[in-house]
């Protein structure tokens, strides 16, 4: 047995982040997900949120009030890597605007990931967005080590009050500045729905066809305890994982605590802060 003076030289907080930060730079993929997209089980093609601009920007066509919202996660609950963004949208005439900045990363090595995007609606019952995503890589030698840029398409129909029906393609076409076959591992098709019943409990179900090829089936469900309290449940598979949280609201504030369990890497904790106006 090792002696405790020691343990310092193998703890995997300290080896773990320099492999997994080392996963990325072809990628252009931040391994991130909004506190309430990541307690629903990554749920994101129908649902409507604070973070559209990165997710199906379709939702964008619906939103009616301003907001801002700053979220951090912890991956691995490890110290020595943390995930922060801040997200902003902006609704206009016809659709809405939404922005998405994120950052992450360790001494000598950050990756930083901006999504720009706007949605449209086409019809009271159907709306249409497109993002812009760019990333980059930064060391202590090169600002702009690895940069990149993409774009994603989605739409999102109401079939009547309580369900609509969404899709998202990720990354159809991309432009990374090194690896020309990249964009084949960063394209993700998503389709799903979302139904409201007893006027209280929205249920999602998502299916992913990952870059690698294999279908991802998520599951999550939103239940409102009073007007300012909704518990988030979720799971999917490949690989397993299970979540939850709370969104407390008070006036134009809301703050959501969720943790999402998988089974190949464990538990990581985020939580968002947002305001709306």
């Amino acid at each position: 047995m090792k002696p405790p003076r020691k343990w310092n030289m193998i703890r995997p907080g300290f080896l773990i982040p320099v492999f997994f930060l080392s996963c990325y730079p072809g990628s252009g993929q931040v391994p991130w997900q909004e506190s309430s997209v990541s307690a629903v089980g990554g749920c994101f093609a129908s649902r409507t949120g604070l973070t559209d601009g990165r997710y199906n920007q379709a939702g964008l066509g619906w939103i009616e009030h301003h907001s801002l919202s700053v979220q951090h996660a912890r991956p691995f609950i490890l110290c020595d890597l943390g995930i922060s963004s801040l997200s902003i949208q902006v609704p206009a005439k016809t659709g809405g605007f939404g922005a998405t900045l994120s950052s992450f990363g360790i001494t000598g090595l950050r990756q930083t990931s901006t999504w720009i995007s706007y949605g449209l609606k086409l019809h009271p019952d159907l709306s249409a967005g497109l993002g812009l995503h760019f990333w980059n890589s930064s060391i202590r030698e090169h600002s702009l080590y690895h940069f990149g840029a993409s774009c994603a398409l989605g739409i999102r129909f109401r079939i009547n009050q309580n369900l609509f029906l969404g899709a998202h393609v990720m990354h159809p076409v991309s432009w990374p500045d090194r690896e020309p076959d990249t964009v084949y591992r960063l394209m993700k098709i998503s389709t799903g729905f979302s139904y409201t019943f007893f006027k209280s409990t929205t249920y999602h179900s998502d299916l992913h066809i990952l870059p690698e090829g294999t279908l991802q089936w998520c599951h999550g469900l939103e239940h409102h305890l009073s007007e300012s309290i909704k518990i988030l449940l979720g799971m999917h598979n490949r690989p397993y994982s299970v979540s939850g949280g709370i969104t407390v609201r008070h006036n134009r504030w809301s703050i959501t605590i969720a943790f999402a369990y998988r089974i190949d890497t464990g538990t990581t904790p985020s939580s968002s802060l947002s305001y709306a106006w």
